[in-house]
């Protein structure tokens, strides 16, 4: 019986290329790791060390619950910097001419690298969505522990929740939405809201207004519990109506509901999974908050640009790297920073732009369009 291989068939050409390549890129992941560490939390855990007394043990564990995410930094970096040292080593030794000269084009030789980072793209996104947002949060429950801070205690004071509706019972657009509900809050104690005003409106105005001394999110039973209060019916004509004085109400608030629960998390965008992020963009929507809306936009895009940047500057990388012109030399790692702070300026300009709503959030991913564009046309004025 034939035996069936699962596996694609690697030539020995590709296998050569990945073994050069996969030794350096190792390599070259674990300098960057080590450096973009360093530089992004040893200074200030060593101030912490001085001046606010955590222990030595506890800055250690902090250290390896961040690398993953210094990692997922590193690997784009690192895959740029270690094919263009590779294809520029193999052009040095003109393995490329060799090469060419026995038919085998340029693109046949960049491919094992392109597969390569692929598979690096597949693995960094895991990683990115499912390791990372775990060890970022218990890394800052960790330092919120050890410097006293309880961030449940933080920001518990003039709460506001709002939800909007669409007058054609579609989906919201600017032009059709209206405030549904208006949600205020004194402070938030011991589980429960204090001092809370709830509005509540239609598409023709406002309708009730509801005043209690306190209100409470019941999660077994999904409602909003009120106690000790005034309803007020408002007339078609503005003026204030009936006023039922109440001991206790229950409300459906949905919406209101899930802003609360997701502001009780109290995540930042490192904290987060890409369904954690989606799921409050549609919380988010529904409030109509507008610049918390572009900022989980692009902290959306971001968990696809980013590992689809390994694909993109391993191609970019090797398109540079290849030099059939061997007495010029080329300084990797002087090409890879120059090439890096070109992309994060150009991306921190389009960042500024998308949070002025002057260009669309979809122009996150320009840098790796040009980026890709370039390494093309580098390719072809060396064929």
């Amino acid at each position: 019986m034939k035996k069936i291989n699962i596996f694609p068939h690697i030539s020995l050409l590709e296998r050569y290329l990945i073994s050069e390549i996969i030794p350096i890129l190792l390599f070259t992941i674990v300098i960057v790791t080590v450096v973009a560490e360093s530089i992004g939390i040893s200074f200030e855990q060593f101030s912490f060390l001085l001046t606010e007394q955590i222990s030595l043990g506890t800055l250690i564990y902090l250290h390896i619950l961040k690398l993953p995410e210094f990692i997922v930094f590193a690997v784009p970096i690192a895959i740029l910097m270690t094919t263009i040292f590779v294809y520029d080593k193999l052009s040095s030794t003109r393995e490329i001419i060799a090469l060419q000269s026995c038919g085998i084009s340029l693109y046949k030789l960049i491919y094992p690298a392109i597969n390569l980072s692929l598979i690096l793209s597949l693995i960094l996104f895991i990683v990115n969505e499912f390791i990372v947002p775990v060890s970022n949060y218990q890394a800052a429950i960790t330092l919120e522990k050890a410097m006293n801070i309880n961030r449940w205690d933080i920001k518990n004071n003039d709460i506001v929740y709002k939800e909007l509706a669409n007058r054609n019972h579609e989906q919201i657009s600017d032009e059709n939405n209206y405030l549904k509900y208006f949600f205020y809050a004194e402070r938030f104690s011991n589980g429960k809201m204090k001092e809370v005003t709830l509005l509540i409106r239609d598409t023709q105005g406002l309708k009730v207004i509801i005043k209690s001394k306190f209100a409470e999110w019941n999660q077994r039973e999904k409602y909003w519990y009120f106690y000790d209060g005034i309803k007020s019916i408002i007339n078609p004509d503005g003026s204030y109506g009936q006023g039922i004085k109440f001991d206790k109400i229950p409300l459906d608030l949905s919406h209101i509901s899930s802003q609360f629960q997701l502001d009780r998390e109290k995540l930042d965008d490192r904290e987060m999974n890409i369904l954690q992020i989606y799921q409050r963009l549609l919380v988010a929507k529904k409030a109509g908050n507008i610049p918390n809306i572009i900022k989980l936009q692009v902290n959306f895009q971001k968990r696809f640009t980013l590992p689809s940047s390994c694909a993109v500057l391993a191609f970019l990388g090797a398109a540079i790297g290849i030099n059939l012109q061997p007495r010029i030399k080329y300084n990797s790692l002087t090409i890879t920073l120059v090439i890096l702070w070109l992309i994060k300026i150009f991306e921190a300009i389009i960042h500024a732009l998308i949070i002025s709503e002057n260009i669309s959030i979809y122009v996150m991913w320009l840098p790796n369009i040009l980026a890709t564009v370039f390494g093309f046309y580098i390719l072809i004025k060396k064929i």
